[in-house]
């Protein structure tokens, strides 16, 4: 396992796509011209028969539509708030553009869906060439990216709390306030996953917190004596590689195939 905090790694070569959002309802003028200025086309209308490539499935988020966002002829599904399509972040678009899958959800959101269970369950669909053990692999790490990224990344709640039992409970008490402010609650949790060489697989977990170092939570997390933050950990002995990008608010894990 190595450990890099380079910029991006370029994706595999791949024919490129062009991106397209498809809506069920009417478009707002706002949300077309948002597209256009994201370089996105957009479609209206959910018959498969009409549904353009390297489309994006749009719009209320909840367990039957993110999987069907995650299944084909869709590449991946994002929950357009108020803020329409502006809040989804450039990665989502150019992991599609590049052929990967992509996921775009408000924090409220993934802490409320099986987001997990609807992600893996797409990897295992999608990317049928990846081994049974590399699969629970990306599963397992995917599980401890997402849970850090709530948390930590969005919520800002920091890991020492769930150290004792008495500080469980003011966690959860913060957790509870947290989620109750639109501020944090709307934060964006996204999910990349796509080839970047013909052997790897990276599944990019991104939030829009503070960020943080991966180098430094590495090096502090691999002491005996440390009580918390051994997620991370974790993520490095399951991955082929793993890389802090975006100012530590993603965390992009390498599997080989």
């Amino acid at each position: 396992m190595s450990l890099v905090t380079t910029p991006p790694l370029a994706t595999c070569q791949a024919p490129e796509r062009h991106p397209c959002l498809v809506v069920a309802s009417p478009a707002s003028e706002d949300l077309e011209a948002q597209c256009r200025a994201l370089g996105v086309g957009l479609h209206q209308g959910d018959a498969v028969s009409e549904i353009p490539p390297a489309s994006i499935l749009g719009g209320d988020a909840t367990t039957e539509s993110v999987r069907r966002g995650l299944a084909a002829p869709y590449c991946g599904f994002v929950e357009l708030g108020a803020e329409g399509a502006s809040g989804v972040g450039l990665r989502c678009f150019e992991t599609v553009r590049g052929g990967g899958m992509t996921l775009s959800l408000q924090t409220a959101t993934a802490y409320r869906l099986e987001t997990l269970e609807l992600v893996a369950e797409a990897i295992r669909a999608n990317f049928r060439d990846v081994s049974p053990d590399t699969a629970d692999l990306m599963e397992i790490s995917l599980a401890e990216a997402l849970s850090n990224a709530v948390i930590h990344g969005n919520l800002g709640i920091p890991n020492h709390l769930r150290a004792t039992a008495e500080g469980f409970v003011e966690f959860q008490r913060i957790m509870q306030r947290r989620m109750a402010d639109p501020a944090l609650s709307c934060r964006r949790i996204e999910i990349n996953v796509h080839a970047r060489r013909p052997d790897c697989i990276c599944i990019a977990v991104t939030d829009q917190g503070g960020g943080f170092n991966l180098e430094e939570k590495l090096a502090h997390t691999a002491h005996a004596t440390a009580k918390n933050g051994r997620g991370l950990c974790l993520i490095r002995k399951a991955t082929h590689s793993l890389q802090g990008e975006d100012g530590g608010r993603t965390l992009a894990m390498m599997f080989s195939r």
